[in-house]
């Protein structure tokens, strides 16, 4: 079976989540809290398979946390191709306290890792690319021993001949930009891009901000800042995501940037 996309989310999440506002210093009742799987790669996963896509969704996912976010995976009618891991996935807490701009959220990290289950991720990923049209890898790496996967993967995207996108950060981004196939095409937002020293290998660069706008290099030359509409913000976690998965839909859709 062939897919649109394979979304590589190495650090998923998941999520607790309280919709409404508490009180901090106090022991908060409340009818019920929510359970999200969450992580950079699956946000662009779900909304890619909203818009009607055929998505692949890999990463490592163990324990019982790992089991209970691939369930709600799979509800969502996304293929699940997650490598288990000795570690169970990480999980965190989200609640919004009265009208502040931006929810309190807790978040682990990440998990241990070992070298035989980045080797079984790599070897998932290499078995399933083939079979897509595009590759994103989003999000953090869970453990400083995979700092270097998504160089590797990415070059593995280039043996398949399958265009590879990138959004992450820190050593894992350093070296992937540094390594023998760079991304076609990273969103890093404004902190990220000024961080990390080289990003002229780069073809295709969407910069972000926290206050929506966005730049658009192509080359090394700046070509469009976008400013989207005035709108309501309920909650800014997984815009950027959403921004990618926009890219992601035009792309497959064969639309021009313009």
């Amino acid at each position: 079976m062939s897919f649109d996309v394979l979304v590589i989310n190495a650090n998923p999440l998941l999520n607790v989540v309280h919709p409404g506002a508490f009180e901090v210093g106090a022991i908060n009742r409340v009818a019920g809290l929510e359970i999200h799987a969450e992580g950079k790669g699956v946000n662009v996963a779900r909304l890619l398979s909203r818009l009607g896509h055929r998505v692949i969704l890999t990463g490592f996912a163990g324990g019982h946390s790992g089991a209970w976010l691939r369930d709600l995976i799979r509800a969502e009618g996304i293929e699940d191709a997650f490598i288990e891991t000795r570690a169970p996935v990480r999980m965190g807490f989200m609640a919004s306290c009265g009208r502040q701009e931006h929810p309190t959220t807790v978040l682990a990290n990440g998990f241990a890792v070992t070298a035989d289950e980045c080797a079984a991720l790599r070897d998932r990923v290499a078995a399933l690319v083939p079979r897509v049209r595009l590759a994103i890898l989003s999000g953090s790496v869970p453990d400083p021993s995979a700092n270097a996967l998504y160089a590797r993967i990415l070059a593995d995207c280039r043996t398949a001949g399958v265009e590879g996108w990138l959004d992450a950060h820190g050593e894992a981004l350093t070296l992937a930009l540094a390594g023998t196939c760079p991304p076609a095409l990273a969103k890093p937002n404004r902190e990220e891009f000024e961080q990390s020293p080289d990003w002229s290998r780069v073809h295709e660069l969407h910069i972000t901000d926290g206050g929506g706008r966005a730049g658009i290099w192509m080359g090394n030359q700046a070509i469009w800042e976008l400013t989207p509409p005035a709108i309501q913000q309920v909650n800014p976690v997984g815009s950027g995501d959403c921004y990618l998965a926009g890219l992601a839909h035009g792309w497959l859709c064969d639309w021009p940037l313009e």
